[in-house]
């Protein structure tokens, strides 16, 4: 399967989880587990990630989308977040300009997993994301 192609269009959050129990509200009880608890906003897990490609020789685009429920003062369906992506390692890693890298773990057309490295409730932890279309 063409890992590139495959990572194009819209994906949605299907799990999202951590190698270490962090609290990251505040509640004082600690989760692996972020999407199934109270760890994070609602207005979070709805968010709509997308990977799109430029033309010949250039970086894609990614974007993460706010969706229907926004979290802050913005809009309904605005971008909050953009970033140009490659893949590198024989299409294992995306690697982004801004962004801390995702390691691909698993790749279908319609589902992939990435981990990546990240610092929440003030520890170092590696994030482990399921995305569906």
């Amino acid at each position: 399967m063409d890992r590139a192609k495959a990572l194009l269009g819209q994906w949605k959050y299907a799990a999202i989880t951590t190698d270490r129990a962090v609290d990251i509200n505040g509640d004082g009880i600690v989760n692996i587990d972020l999407y199934n608890t109270q760890e994070m906003q609602q207005c979070l897990k709805d968010n709509i990630t997308s990977f799109s490609e430029r033309g010949e020789n250039q970086k894609g685009s990614y974007s993460l989308n706010e969706n229907s429920l926004p979290c802050s003062e913005d809009s309904e369906f605005t971008n909050v977040e953009q970033d140009n992506y490659e893949l590198i390692n024989d299409n294992s890693i995306i690697r982004f300009d801004n962004r801390n890298e995702m390691r691909i773990v698993e790749m279908t057309k319609e589902r992939f997993v990435v981990d990546t490295d990240d610092v929440l409730g003030g520890k170092s932890v590696i994030v482990t994301i399921t995305y569906v279309k």
